[in-house]
C-alpha cells in the first residue's frame, strides 16, 4: 500500500530538469581536450629526438676527426722519436738511448693501422697513406742501418751514413704527407664542428617553439574545462538535491520491506524447526539401529576371540611343556658333556704327561745312549705332547666358559707392564722368523680393569696368530690407547688379511679360515682346532670388554681388543708384593698336581713353549 506521505519529485522553481544541464562538447573540442597536449608533446618529443640523434651523429664525427688528427700526429711523433733514440746511440754507443726507437717502433704500427681504419670513409687520405706506408718503411729501415753501422763499424761509419741526407728526404715526403692530411682533416673538422653546432641550433628551437606551442594549448584546454567543470557542477547539485528525495522514499520502503521480510523469518524459523526435529528424531532411530548392529558385531568378536585365547591357552602349555623337557635335555646334555671333557681332560693329561717324563728320561741317557736323530725325535715327539696337551686344554676351557665356572681376578693393573711381558715374551720368536716386531709403549699411567692373567692369555693368541701368518720380512705392530672409560690394545701385522664375509666367523668354536694357507709358516702339528679367538673373545666379554677385527686382503689385520679403565697406576697399591704372595700361595696348593690349575695354565704353557722354543712359533691359539 502507498504511503501517503510520499509526494511526487518537484524541480527547483524556475529551473527545469531538461534545462539543468549544460551544452555538451562537441567532439572535436573533446578530441582536443583528452588528446591535444599529449600530441603536441609527441611530435615535439619526435622531433627533438630525431634532432638529438642528429647532433649526436655530428658530435660523433667531430670526435672522430679529433681522433684522426691525433693519430697523424701521434705517427710523426713516433719517428721523430725514433730519430732521437738512433741519433742518441749513434753518438754515445749506449743501448739505453734506443729505448725511444725500440718504443716508436712499437707504438708506430698501431698509430699507422689506426689511421687506416680512421679514414676507411675517406678515400683522399687512404691513398696519402699508401705513399705514406713506403716512405715510413724507407725512414725505418735508414734507421736501422744506422745502428748496424754504429755497431759493426763504429762513430765514424754511422755519421758519414747520416750525412747521405736520405733519411732527411724520406722524413721530409712523410712531413708533408702528414701535413696535407692534417689540413684536410681540419678542414673537416670546421664543417663538422659547423654542422655540429647548426643541428644543436635547430634542437634547441624545436624545444623552445614546443614548450610555447604546449603552453598555449594548455591554457585554452585548460579554460574550456573549466567552463565544462563549472556546468557539471550545476547539474550535480540539481541531482544531489532529487537524490535526497529519492533516499527519503527509499528508506520508507526499505522500511516496509523489512516487516515484510521479518514476518517472513518467522514463519521460515517455525518450519525450519519443525523439520529439524523430524530429522532429529530420524537420526536417534539410525542411532539406536546402528548401536544394535555394533553390540552384535562385538559379540561375535568376543566369543570369536575368546575361542582364539583357549586356543593359545592350549599352544602356550604345550609349548612351555616342550621348552622345559628341551631345557632339561640340555641341561643332562651339558652335564654329560663336562663330565666328559672332566674324564678326558684326566684321562688324556695322565699318559701325555707320562709320555713326556719317559721322552725326558731318555733324553737325559738313563735307558741308555741315544743318537742324534732319536734325539731329535724325541724333540718332536716332545713337542707334539706339549701341541696335544694345548689342545686339550683350550677344549676344556672353552667348556668351562661355557658352564660359567671360570673364575676371574679383577683387578686394576697396568697396560704398559701387561703388554711389555707378552711383547718381551714373543719377540725373540719373531725375531727368529724373520718377522719385526714394533712396540709402541703404552702411556705408564694407563691401566686396566680386569684379570691379568686372563688379559696376557689373550695377548698371547693374538700375537701368535698374527706370528702364523705373516711371512719372513713382515710386520707385528703392538699399541695401547686410553679414550675416556675404555683401554684399547691393538695387535697389527702385515699378513694375508681375511676375507670381509669371515669376519665374524673366525671368532665361532672350531672354526678356521683358509687354514690351508698357515701350511707354508706352521707346521701341521701346531695349526690348533680352531678356540683360541673363541675363547679370547669370551674372556673379554666376560670382563666388560671385547674383541674386533679390520682387515684387508693382501694388506694385513688389526685385532683390538678393549677393556674397561682402572685408575691411574699412580694411584695403585704396591702389587709387586701382592702378586708374589699370590703366586707363592698359588704354587703351594698346585704343587699336587704338577701343572697349574684354571684358565691361567693356557698362559704358563705358552710361556714355557716360547721359552723352550725360540726358533719355532708357539704352538698355541690360531684363527
Amino acid at each position: 500500500m502507498r504511503d501517503p506521505s510520499l509526494a511526487p519529485l518537484d524541480t527547483p522553481p524556475n529551473r527545469p530538469l531538461a534545462r539543468s544541464f549544460a551544452e555538451p562538447m562537441s567532439p572535436v573540442w573533446r578530441m582536443i581536450a583528452s588528446g591535444g597536449v599529449a600530441i603536441v608533446v609527441l611530435v615535439i618529443g619526435l622531433i627533438t629526438y630525431f634532432g638529438v640523434v642528429d647532433a649526436r651523429d655530428a658530435s660523433a664525427w667531430v670526435e672522430h676527426t679529433h681522433r684522426t688528427i691525433d693519430r697523424t700526429r701521434a705517427t710523426l711523433s713516433d719517428l721523430k722519436d725514433a730519430e732521437t733514440g738512433q741519433r742518441g746511440f749513434i753518438l754515445t754507443g749506449d743501448d739505453t738511448y734506443l729505448e725511444p726507437y725500440t718504443t716508436a717502433l712499437a707504438t708506430l704500427a698501431a698509430d699507422t693501422s689506426a689511421l687506416r681504419l680512421l679514414t676507411a670513409d675517406n678515400a683522399l687520405e687512404q691513398r696519402r697513406l699508401d705513399q705514406l706506408a713506403p716512405l715510413v718503411a724507407v725512414r725505418l729501415n735508414e734507421l736501422d742501418t744506422g745502428i748496424v753501422l754504429r755497431r759493426t763499424q763504429g762513430l765514424s761509419a754511422a755519421v758519414a751514413r747520416l750525412q747521405t741526407d736520405r733519411g732527411k728526404n724520406a722524413m721530409d715526403r712523410i712531413r708533408a704527407l702528414i701535413g696535407s692530411m692534417e689540413v684536410s682533416e681540419r678542414a673537416l673538422l670546421s664543417a663538422r664542428s659547423a654542422d655540429e653546432e647548426r643541428r644543436a641550433e635547430i634542437v634547441t628551437l624545436v624545444l623552445v617553439l614546443g614548450i610555447v606551442a604546449a603552453v598555449l594549448i594548455a591554457l585554452v584546454l585548460n579554460g574550456l574545462l573549466t567552463r565544462y567543470a563549472e556546468s557539471q557542477a550545476r547539474v550535480a547539485r540539481d541531482l544531489d538535491l532529487q537524490n535526497t528525495q529519492l533516499e527519503s522514499q527509499g528508506l520508507e520502503l526499505e522500511l516496509q520491506n523489512q516487516q515484510l521480510q521479518e514476518q517472513a523469518s518467522e514463519m521460515e524459523l517455525q518450519q525450519q524447526h519443525l523439520q529439524e526435529q523430524a530429522t532429529e528424531l530420524e537420526a536417534q532411530n539410525e542411532q539406536l539401529h546402528q548401536q544394535t548392529i555394533e553390540l552384535e558385531t562385538q559379540t561375535e568378536e568376543l566369543r570369536a576371540i575368546t575361542g582364539e585365547l583357549e586356543e593359545r591357552t592350549v599352544e602356550s602349555e604345550r609349548a612351555r611343556a616342550a621348552a622345559e623337557q628341551a631345557r632339561m635335555v640340555a641341561e643332562s646334555a651339558n652335564r654329560a658333556k663336562a663330565e666328559f671333557l672332566a674324564t678326558m681332560s684326566h684321562e688324556l693329561r695322565t699318559p701325555l704327561n707320562a709320555i713326556g717324563g719317559y721322552v725326558d728320561l731318555m733324553e737325559l741317557g738313563i735307558r741308555g745312549a741315544v743318537t742324534a736323530e732319536q734325539l731329535e725325535d724325541l724333540g718332536r715327539i716332545k713337542k707334539s705332547g706339549r701341541h696335544l696337551l694345548a689342545l686339550i686344554n683350550d677344549i676344556l676351557n672353552f667348556a668351562k666358559l661355557e658352564a660359567g665356572k671360570v673364575d676371574f681376578n679383577i683387578a686394576d693393573k697396568s697396560v704398559l707392564e701387561l703388554a711389555g711381558g707378552v711383547q718381551a715374551l714373543v719377540a725373540p720368536q719373531m725375531h727368529a722368523r724373520g718377522i719385526r716386531v714394533v712396540y709402541e709403549r703404552c702411556d705408564p699411567e694407563i691401566a686396566v680393569r680386569a684379570d691379568a692373567e686372563k688379559v696376557q692369555q689373550i695377548l698371547l693368541n693374538l700375537l701368535t696368530n698374527a706370528q702364523k701368518f705373516t711371512s719372513s720380512g713382515g710386520r707385528i705392530g703392538i699399541t695401547c690407547a686410553g679414550t675416556g672409560d675404555v683401554v684399547s690394545i691393538a695387535v697389527s701385522d702385515t699378513g694375508r688379511g681375511i676375507p670381509a664375509d669371515k669376519l665374524e666367523s673366525i671368532f665361532e668354536p672350531f672354526v678356521q679360515v683358509d687354514r690351508h694357507l698357515a701350511s707354508d709358516t706352521v707346521p701341521h702339528s701346531q695349526r690348533g682346532i680352531g678356540l683360541g679367538l673363541a675363547i679370547s673373545r669370551e674372556l673379554a666379554r666376560a670382563m666388560g670388554g671385547d674383541i674386533t677385527v679390520q682387515s684387508e686382503l693382501g694388506a694385513g689385520s688389526i685385532f683390538t681388543l678393549t677393556l674397561p679403565r682402572g685408575a691411574p697406576v699412580a694411584e695403585l697399591p704396591d702389587l709387586a708384593a701382592i702378586e708374589q704372595e699370590r703366586t707363592n700361595q698359588g704354587v703351594g696348593s698346585d704343587r699336587g698336581s704338577g701343572r697349574p690349575s684354571g684358565l691361567g695354565g693356557a698362559v704358563v704353557d705358552a710361556h714355557q713353549a716360547a721359552s723352550a722354543e725360540i726358533t719355532e712359533p708357539s704352538p698355541r691359539r690360531d684363527v
